[in-house]
């Protein structure tokens, strides 16, 4: 169930509560690719790479860097992976026990949303569009608090980082571990300082979704 109430921990009070995301960052957004966009719209549900990888007997790209966008087939349909160029090793601080297959096998066995607003999404969605843009991505939206209610078998986990793409600071390497997505009530920010919103194996889309060509539109109710 997702958990409202708040607590103390390591001497922090509870950064935000699920209310308080929802109405800091009322809309949530998805890219893919317009090959498996249809789908997307047949099944009403996205699902991590890693549950993609073992349908398709592929499970050895589970904890494998895809330096290119990996398609596969399920019962005859192609589904297209996207790369992860940006996921370098030498710029993360590894921690809790993890080595780098066990974030490259975190990463793909979750699905991913950027926060935003009904005009556009967080800046750093902004940037992941445009390394694709000549890709011609399908961009989806969905309100937050739908997609919460559509789900509520599961808890969102959140990020403060682009988790695939870390950035070095002053030298030091950003950190990922098992801290790295977390419930609400282990935050310690803000829900505006939320990049990431994620759910492990997949997530069921509310009934209305849109899509568009851009992060800023325009949208086509589906």
């Amino acid at each position: 169930m997702i958990v409202e109430a708040g607590n103390m921990m390591k001497g922090l009070t509870l950064a935000f509560t699920v209310a308080q995301f929802t109405s800091t960052r009322p809309y949530l957004y998805h890219l893919t690719s317009q090959s498996n966009f249809e789908r997307l719209l047949r099944s009403r549900e996205l699902v991590c790479a890693s549950e993609l990888l073992k349908a398709s007997k592929n499970e050895d790209w589970i904890t494998r860097k895809r330096l290119a966008t990996l398609t596969i087939q399920i019962n005859g349909e192609s589904i297209d992976l996207r790369d992860q160029q940006p996921l370098y090793a030498g710029k993360t601080v590894l921690e809790g026990g993890w080595n780098f297959a066990e974030l490259v096998r975190q990463l793909n066995g979750r699905v991913f949303f950027w926060p935003g607003w009904r005009d556009k999404p967080v800046s750093y969605a902004e940037r992941h569009f445009e390394r694709y843009e000549d890709e011609k991505p399908v961009i989806v939206r969905v309100g937050t608090q739908e997609l919460f209610d559509q789900n509520m078998q599961a808890a969102p986990l959140f990020c403060k980082y682009n988790s695939g793409s870390p950035r070095t600071t002053q030298g030091l390497g950003s950190p990922r571990g098992p801290d790295t997505f977390i419930e609400c009530h282990r935050a310690s920010y803000t829900a505006s300082g939320v990049v990431e919103v994620t759910y492990l194996k997949s997530v069921q889309l509310p009934r209305k979704i849109e899509s568009g060509v851009s992060p800023w539109g325009p949208w086509t109710a589906h």
